[in-house]
């Protein structure tokens, strides 16, 4: 059955309202997690590692950008419990908070040259925050698009949050860059690399205004007048009770856009200045250019969901990314900028068709009373299968077999487990948000 029109509101400047607070909290949330990511890839080895050779260096560091994964599920639980029973609005107040001044304090960290071991455990700990924060900010800023959003425009309004990752990451990379470029390779590690990080208090300020336009989700308002005895006690339980497969599809269907983006952002960084000799800057404007190509992809992808439907759009980013897998090294491994370019534009057109209907497929998986905690739960889930160890998988892999053809393969590998739970799912599009059950 077609979904039939929430009554709700939204008028153009309404949703324009919410789509400016989700967009640019996701983006600020994603520029302090890309930022971290290219530090970890770039300088935190011998700033908080340096009695380490490179390898194990870079290792160790990489290590420390997996700790926001491990944190991302407990965050989910505790923000998606409380989206569930209180409200998706309140939550992402808390979640803002979080992310943007553990971003903060880590450019205020000493290294491991002032205070010895202390620095990286602390660096560790200001991580593990950043991921709880996360935790429910993405999944509820994609559910407050979802749920305001008119049925037949889900698709779209949802994917639009997913360019906010894209502004976060040419933010966060561009200034990392610019840094990079202006100051000696001495400036840049003994301090340089502390302005971007610091700069993020200003976007949570702005951030935390937006938020305060936008009005609380009406699917959720209209689930609240139900009978108390109607709304789980516990969520969580709930979704493993009642909802497992959709928990189990849904984690699934995400691990390859999260492997794929962080194979891309991260690992081609340490990868190209390593084993190509390449430096830094030439990969990140390589990186930069290819993922502004999202910002028309990902709009683009969304909407064609929304005309043909979530599967079939998913289906073509896996198989775009599975046949680009071996020419997307092959061309890398030139090291010339043009094919390089080319090899990662083409990889950033098969996410964009994963990670822009994604959002929708996700919210509409789950139920409107454990909406939040589930689509929170089974992203973050991914994000470990998926995303925390890409990297370092990928580094191992190369350390071992000397070669690319292995990272080829686990691209590929990781990819056929998504598209395999999204084929074995049904069709999201068409699912009425306001049902108890789905």
């Amino acid at each position: 059955m077609r979904n039939t029109p929430v009554p709700t509101s939204e008028r153009p400047s309404s949703m324009r309202r919410v789509v400016a607070a989700s967009v640019f909290g996701t983006a600020l949330e994603t520029y302090d997690l890309y930022l971290y990511g290219t530090a970890a890839a770039l300088v935190f080895g011998p700033l908080f590692f340096p009695d380490s050779d490179p390898t194990a260096a870079t290792l160790l560091s990489l290590s420390t950008f997996a700790v926001s994964f491990l944190a991302r599920p407990l965050g989910a639980l505790v923000f998606g419990h409380f989206g569930d029973r209180i409200g998706r609005k309140k939550m992402l107040y808390v979640t803002y908070l979080i992310m943007g001044v553990s971003t903060f304090l880590i450019g205020l960290l000493p290294t491991f040259n002032s205070i010895g071991v202390l620095a990286p455990v602390l660096l560790v700990g200001l991580r593990f925050a950043q991921g709880f924060g996360f935790g429910g900010e993405y999944s509820g800023a994609v559910l407050m698009l979802t749920e305001h959003a008119p049925a037949a425009k889900r698709g779209f309004y949802a994917g639009l949050n997913n360019i906010g990752p894209v502004i976060g990451f040419v933010s966060s990379s561009g200034l990392f860059l610019l840094m990079n470029s202006i100051l000696t390779e001495a400036d840049f590690l003994a301090w340089g690399w502390r302005i971007p990080f610091l700069v993020s208090i200003l976007l949570v300020v702005i951030g935390l205004y937006v938020r305060t336009r936008v009005s609380e989700s009406p699917v959720f308002e209209q689930a609240q007048t139900k009978a108390a005895d109607a709304k789980p006690r516990v969520p969580i339980a709930e979704v493993l009770r009642n909802n497992p497969k959709q928990l189990l599809l849904a984690t699934g269907a995400n691990i390859s856009q999260f492997a794929v983006f962080y194979l891309f952002s991260v690992y081609t960084l340490s990868y190209g200045v390593t084993e190509l000799g390449l430096t830094r800057t030439t990969i990140l404007w390589a990186v930069i250019i290819a993922i502004l190509i999202n910002l028309i992809a990902i709009p683009y992808a969304s909407a064609l969901s929304d005309r043909i439907g979530r599967r079939k759009v998913l289906t073509t980013g896996f198989v775009i990314t599975i046949v680009w897998a071996f020419p997307f090294f092959a061309l890398f491994n030139t090291g010339n900028f043009i094919l390089t370019l080319v090899a990662f534009m083409v990889m950033m057109v098969g996410y964009s068709f994963v990670y822009g209907p994604i959002a929708a497929f996700m919210s509409e998986i789950f139920p409107t009373a454990v909406r939040f905690t589930g689509s929170a739960v089974a992203y973050n889930l991914a994000g470990i299968l998926g995303a925390a160890f890409a990297p370092i998988i990928a580094t191992m892999l190369m350390d071992t077999y000397h070669s690319s053809v292995s990272i080829s393969l686990y691209i590929i590998a990781i990819t056929l487990v998504s598209a395999i739970c999204v084929l074995v799912g049904r069709e999201t599009r068409d699912i009425d948000l306001t049902a108890d059950n789905h």
